[in-house]
């Protein structure tokens, strides 16, 4: 199975809206583009949070005219600006799904929602820990794909570490104590992040917009990285093969 995963559009109201000189929708739009022509082989798109940028209505409604010809299924997740609500309101779209977790061939894919209200902070669910941990136990012939939009691991940044998921050690122990999670991923940062934990590769996915230089203590914009999306491959053997386009 091949995943495209795209994260942190921070669309606005007006499709002319920029943050740091660049005009997010153009972006997001270059991006979906490029993924529609490029990677038809993909089975599906998750866009894991901060599809808007102001949690207005019509930041969604941008994000429907973006995707409108894609012909892969799209799913949906909230990260830290956007309105939960409204983003809902997205879903009666054929190719638009919003669910906790969806099977295909050797894969269980998750989708975390680590949003907090009121917070930039991420925040795990125990009601969604404990469905997971309940699927694993009962397909130990499946592997595991995690998704979600904060990070559950510090990455060597100060600025973006203090918006880490607060209660991440309750997947983390779920991560060390499972071997059949093989992959977790995430948005929020701006930049790419990989490392191992047990059997499971964790990665970040860049911005469709402006991205952050890596390991700073203040938030500084990188100006020598372009937007990007990353690639999954989940294989039958329980392998993760992932790599970043930069567009």
């Amino acid at each position: 199975m091949k995943m495209i995963q795209i994260s942190d559009l921070h669309l606005s109201e007006n499709n002319d809206y920029q943050v740091f000189d660049v005009n997010t929708y153009e972006c997001a739009q270059k991006i979906v583009n490029h993924i529609s022509k490029h990677e038809t082989d993909a089975d599906c798109l998750i866009i894991s949070g901060d599809i808007s940028n102001d949690e207005s209505a019509a930041s969604y409604k941008h994000l429907m005219e973006i995707i409108k010809n894609l012909t892969i299924k799209v799913y949906l997740m909230p990260g830290n600006h956007d309105s939960i609500e409204k983003l809902e309101s997205c879903t009666s779209h054929d190719l638009i799904n919003s669910t906790l977790y969806f099977e295909k061939d050797e894969w269980i894919t998750f989708m975390l929602n680590t949003k907090k209200d009121g917070s930039p902070n991420g925040f795990l669910k125990t009601d969604e820990l404990r469905i997971l941990k309940e699927k694993i136990r009962q397909n130990q012939d499946k592997y595991f794909m995690v998704f979600m939009h904060h990070h559950p691991v510090l990455i060597g940044s100060d600025s973006m570490d203090k918006m880490v998921i607060e209660n991440a050690d309750l997947l983390l122990d779920v991560i060390k104590n499972e071997s059949k999670i093989r992959g977790v991923s995430w948005g929020h940062v701006h930049n790419v992040f990989e490392a191992q934990l047990n059997k499971a590769k964790l990665f970040s996915t860049p911005s469709t917009c402006f991205q952050s230089k890596p390991k700073s203590k203040t938030f500084i914009i990188d100006k020598n990285e372009k937007p990007g999306y990353r690639r999954i491959e989940l294989r039958s053997n329980g392998e993760v093969r992932t790599s970043v386009a930069r567009i």
